[in-house]
């Protein structure tokens, strides 16, 4: 057996152990998972929150990849950000679909598979970063909560830490005399002697000439987890858990972080854990079931919508767009300008 294949049987039996350590410790309210469930307006209210996620996410998606010059129209990525939630479903962690979102648009823009692949990548990082930034600016405000909460510290310097790197970064990238510095110049051509690498950085550079992109991709990651916040609180208050706000912002997306570990399927388990785990710390009423029962919660609701990437997935090909196509698109569909 390879290396590969242990590193998967390794993960696997983690996942399992844990599912089996929040089953075995009682940790979810089946009875009250079951009276939630059982709502149809719950669950029209959990699609609704969902569907806007994707939206948004889709079009964050649409925007960065318009930059790298591909043609595709926005129903096409709002198709593969559907099939890639459907594969979150059945692989490991919550970003396996990227996998196959990569897969999809490789082969809709072979002439650009590296910028399309690329497209997927920063769109994630940008995403990811977001989620991180609501916990870190949410601390900065609550500050009081880590005075007496030792465990919570080291989570907030390192939240701090990012957030400061992120602006930094920001900052610096799009500063015009940051890419004429010798020692900047002198390191990118060392990496540029490699085809592939090159390739890359050019894709990634093209952003420098994008910032109101970059800046609306930012404002549509803020809005997606606001709503996956509002979720979480909405589904929380059905379940009679006392949380304000601002824990909400706080746990909900260091917890969603934690859940894209690759394990199991959707984050289970690991999922489990994580809101158990904040939910303690933060003090919350009997976190032993009230963050695992809410996780828990909607995680079904995410299943269940995920399915729906199905009928995409048995619609959508992966031929490569058409060359008229390409034109009518590219010049017709506008993006943020710079």
């Amino acid at each position: 057996m390879n290396k590969d294949k242990l590193k998967f049987a390794a993960k696997i039996l983690i996942g399992v152990l844990l599912v089996y350590w929040v089953l075995n410790s009682k940790m979810v309210d089946f009875a009250a998972l079951h009276s939630i469930l059982v709502n149809p307006l719950n669950l029209l209210i959990a699609f609704a929150f969902l569907l806007s996620s994707v939206i948004l996410c889709s079009l964050r998606w649409f925007f960065l990849a318009r930059v790298q010059g591909l043609s595709l129209s926005y129903k096409d990525f709002f198709s593969l950000t559907m099939i890639g939630s459907f594969f979150n479903t059945f692989m490991p962690g919550a970003v396996g679909g990227d996998l196959i979102k990569a897969w999809y648009i490789a082969g809709k823009e072979p002439s650009r598979r590296t910028n399309a692949v690329l497209s997927v990548f920063i769109d994630r990082g940008i995403g990811l970063a977001v989620i991180l930034l609501y916990s870190g600016i949410t601390l900065m405000f609550y500050s009081e909560w880590i005075a007496d909460r030792p465990q919570l510290k080291l989570i907030a310097l390192s939240l701090w830490a990012f957030t400061f790197a992120c602006f930094v970064f920001m900052i610096l990238f799009f500063l015009p005399f940051v890419w004429e510095l010798p020692l900047f110049i002198a390191i990118l051509d060392r990496f540029k002697k490699y085809p592939k690498v090159a390739q890359i950085i050019e894709a990634f550079i093209l952003y420098r000439h994008h910032r109101k992109t970059i800046f609306a991709s930012v404002l549509l990651s803020a809005a997606s987890v606001l709503g996956l916040n509002l979720l979480y609180m909405v589904q929380g208050k059905a379940l009679g858990i006392e949380m304000t706000p601002a824990q909400y912002f706080f746990i909900v997306p260091i917890a969603l972080t934690v859940s894209a570990i690759p394990l199991l399927p959707g984050g289970i388990g690991t999922g489990q854990v994580a809101f158990f785990t904040l939910f303690l710390w933060m003090g919350i009423p009997n976190p032993n079931q009230t963050g695992p029962t809410l996780c828990t919660l909607v995680q079904v609701y995410t299943i269940l919508f995920n399915c729906l990437g199905a009928v995409f997935y048995f619609r959508y090909k992966r031929h490569p767009i058409g060359e008229d196509k390409k034109k009518v698109l590219i010049k017709n569909i506008p993006y943020p300008a710079a």
